[in-house]
């Protein structure tokens, strides 16, 4: 279906599909250099290393004594202890007992709270990925009502679309070259948020450019044929100058295929950063392209109907053809349907070019600036031979978008506190266009004077097509964010630190209704008649809006090892999706999605006591409120048409631990524990408050256990983790409404072994690794996902889908070091 379409999107929309030209990159690097020359003779810092060969500036560290940073670099242990936010981090040793495959869905399934629902087991396959209940990525979509609430940032630069307010896991297909994770739980410090933080922070970290010249190269082989490889290049530091080049090649099987076809996954993802120090600073240019390819196996019924089998429907009368009934029961827990029934791929493209300065103007005040531009699409092919309305046997939509953002802040250091000021200013614009038909069937007249009769261009009737599709929709969406913030950290005395906050943000938006000028057979015929469903039903429109943000944080040390914190803070986030809200609401009755948050619990730090070396533990109660939700509700065979209002609530307790009891001994253990309810539910005009909030599990545990041991100059380090996931409440689409009904826990243990051989007597080579992944050893059968279907797959409504999580799955890789 692909090869037919393209010609056509290349012929009516290269211009809007592409990236940015050239010019707007030189536009991008030019404002960054003229900004740096002002601040290029300044005082000199003195540079340290940071450990695994990076260089940092110690001017930026000395300003970091303010407010946490968490766009800057990964936290330390030290920095985490002393703040007054909950943030955990994800680092290289877990991040690499993960498998050669994983990407950023599974790097998160390691920390407290946050819990992921994907489609594969490698990068490539989309992700839902929820923390604390506030959720991003597009995974099932079936009740996932506060959905695009958490800020996905690269490097400290936004990867999220600000104006339809989801992140793809994708986007990061691979963790070769990242060097950790974190994860700011709540809207943070007002200096760390973008406009899309009220429900918390991911920030990925790339390897930073090292003093030394050195290379990586690995490779990797797993189950249902994933292969792969990645690589690294430093230049070494060479008169302030460093680089460093990554990249990454990948592609998979599934573990859920059948009948000859494998859902198969490939990726890309590529990453360069070049730093300049300057006496007092930096300045850095970064760039990360990506592309991810897989396709989404559709769920499987749970039980058996006599009405669904494995061939389908007849694609003109929709009357389903004879065969084996198809379902986990009968046909296999595992088995989709064949590619001439469905299939649904989702190609993804990321482009991100960035520039980072630091300054240590003087002895207490240093500037701080981020300049981004990024260009992403995703595009959603779909062919449904079953339980679609036969209009729409072909989908095609493609969202794209182009961003530019600018954050630029002062910090202060002052005798008894730090104030850091500044703000940042976002410029978004994106295309949503969709395209669903049926090639079998003749166009007719939906409505005027000519309804029901036969489409006729240029007197001749014509079947549904990309040019006369059934359904359709195209839209622009303009955002302007901007902000203005001031941070405080104020220390009354040694053991005491407080962190108030106020950001003041605008929120500006512009819904464009294009469907007549990209759909002219379907809406000018000059006969006042129209052709098939138009997704957009309201005219152009505009909003703004301009909210307070405050936030508070305390933090008390009991001792040197031991702290108490607590914090609060309310943030805002702008109204998006343009398939859903501007083309269906009123402009006026939208309100911009709101979060209120406070937490308190206890840090422990203990740095080298027995049995406990860089030991860290925290423990803390949240509770959020999610305020002004608009709730989509699929229903079969249409665009969405159906929408609930709502507010949440989310309360629990999130723990984490970790600790080298011994040198050659590494153990962490983290736990959730979440009630999640709507106090508000209204959908057609009726309240349903109370109900839980679907895909949420009441509790998620992780941990596991590394140890090292030495012989004949060999490393070996065998790994043992974890997951466990508890029950959730399931979504019945058929309804529109959560249900008290539960998809039950499920466990996974897993395996692991690094074998490291040091090559000190090979020239230029440093060591050779060799790792074996194994992956739910027990082979373990359990569902991740549940729902009760609204008969969109399968014209069955109320029937319980499935989509099973991965059996056994086995990856070794081989990594060689130079030096």
């Amino acid at each position: 279906m692909y090869n037919v379409m393209e010609p056509y999107i290349h012929r009516r929309h290269k211009k809007l599909m592409r990236p940015t030209s050239y010019k707007h990159i030189i536009f991008l690097l030019g404002t960054t250099a003229m900004a740096t020359l002002p601040f290029s003779h300044t005082a000199s810092a003195q540079t340290v290393s940071s450990g695994g060969g990076t260089v940092v500036n110690a001017g930026e560290v000395t300003a970091s004594s303010g407010a946490l940073n968490t766009l800057l670099k990964l936290p330390t242990k030290r920095e985490i202890f002393n703040s007054t936010q909950s943030i955990k981090v994800v680092g290289k040793k877990q991040i690499k007992a993960l498998g050669p495959a994983a990407g950023a869905a599974q790097a998160l399934a390691v920390a407290p709270g946050v819990s992921i629902e994907a489609d594969g087991t490698s990068g490539s396959p989309r992700a839902g990925i929820s923390i604390n209940g506030m959720k991003t990525g597009w995974g099932n979509i079936a009740g996932n009502s506060n959905d695009g609430t958490v800020m996905v940032t690269f490097d400290g630069v936004p990867m999220v679309d600000p104006a339809y307010g989801v992140w793809q896991a994708s986007e990061i297909p691979n963790l070769s070259f990242i060097k950790g994770l974190s994860v700011t739980y709540g809207p943070g410090y007002p200096i760390n948020r973008w406009y899309d933080n009220i429900g918390g922070g991911l920030n990925f970290v790339p390897i930073e450019p090292t003093a030394k010249a050195r290379a990586d190269i690995g490779g990797y082989f797993g189950s249902y044929g994933a292969r792969g490889t990645n690589f690294s290049f430093d230049t070494g530091e060479h008169d302030g100058w460093s680089a460093v080049f990554a990249g990454t090649i990948g592609r998979s099987g599934n573990y859920l295929s059948g009948y000859g076809f494998n859902n198969p996954s490939n990726n890309y993802a590529y990453y360069a950063k070049i730093i300049k120090k300057f006496p007092g600073g930096r300045i850095s240019i970064g760039g990360f392209a990506s592309r991810a390819s897989a396709y989404r196996p559709v769920p499987i019924p749970v039980s058996p109907n006599s009405q669904v089998t494995i061939n389908g429907d007849n694609p003109i009368t929709g009357n389903s053809y004879p065969g084996p009934i198809y379902s986990q029961q009968t046909t296999g827990f595992y088995n989709t349907l064949p590619k001439s029934i469905y299939y649904k791929r989702i190609p993804i493209r990321t482009y991100l070019i960035y520039s980072k300065f630091f300054d240590k103007l003087d002895s207490t005040t240093s500037f701080h600036n981020i300049l981004f531009y990024r260009y992403g699409e995703r595009i959603h092919e779909h062919y449904d031979n079953y339980g679609q309305s036969n209009n729409v046997l072909i989908q095609y939509f493609n969202a794209h978008s182009q961003t530019f953002g600018d954050k630029a802040y002062f910090t202060f250091k002052l005798p008894y506190n730090t104030v850091s000021l500044g703000g940042y200013a976002v410029y978004n614009k994106f295309n949503s266009f969709l395209d669903y038909y049926n090639p079998n069937n003749p166009a007719v007249y939906d409505s005027g004077p000519n309804a029901g009769q036969p489409v006729l261009i240029n007197g001749i009737p014509v079947n549904y097509s990309l040019v006369v599709p059934h359904n359709y929709h195209n839209s622009y969406l303009y955002e302007t964010d901007l902000a203005a913030f001031a941070q405080d950290v104020i220390r009354p005395t040694k053991n005491i630190r407080l962190t108030p906050g106020l950001s003041v943000v605008s929120m500006h938006t512009d819904f464009v209704n294009n469907s007549l000028a990209a759909f002219p057979y379907n809406t000018t015929t000059g006969l006042d008649s129209f052709v098939g469903v138009n997704g957009d039903r309201r005219p152009n429109s505009s909003t703004n809006f301009v909210e307070f943000e405050p936030s508070i944080g305390a933090n008390y040390k009991i001792n040197k090892n031991i702290a108490l914190y607590a914090n609060y803070s309310t943030a805002y986030k702008g109204v998006g999706g343009a398939s859903g809200t501007y083309a269906h609401f009123v402009a006026t009755t939208l309100k911009p999605q709101k979060s209120n948050q406070y937490q308190f619990g206890i840090k422990v730090l203990i740095p080298n006591a027995p049995y406990l070396h860089h030991a860290i533990f925290s423990a803390n109660y949240y509770h959020l409120n999610d305020l002004n939700q608009i709730i989509p509700i699929p229903i079969a065979n249409q665009n969405y048409r159906r929408f609930a209002s709502g507010s949440s609530v989310f309360h629990g307790f999130n723990l984490y631990f970790q600790d080298d009891p011994q040198y050659n001994i590494h153990v962490y253990a983290n736990a959730s524990f979440e009630s999640a309810n709507y106090a508000n539910y209204v959908t057609g005009g009726q309240s349903y408050n109370g109900l839980p909030i679907s895909n949420v599990p009441w509790v998620t545990f992780n941990g596991g256990l590394y140890y090292s041991f030495f012989k004949s100059n060999i490393l070996y380090q065998p790994r043992i983790w974890y997951q466990y996931t508890g029950s959730q409440d399931i979504y019945n689409n058929n309804t529109g409404l959560p249900t008290r009904n539960k998809l039950g826990g499920y466990g996974i243990l897993n395996l692991g072994m690094k074998v490291a051989l040091a090559t000190s007597k090979v020239k230029f080579v440093h060591a050779v690794d060799f790792n074996l992944d194994l992956l739910n050893v027990l082979n373990n059968k359990y569902n991740s996902f549940e729902y009760y279907s609204g008969g969109g797959y399968y014209g069955i409504p109320g029937q319980l889908l499935a989509e099973p999580g991965a059996p056994f799955t086995a990856y070794g890789s081989l990594n060689v070091k130079f030096r």
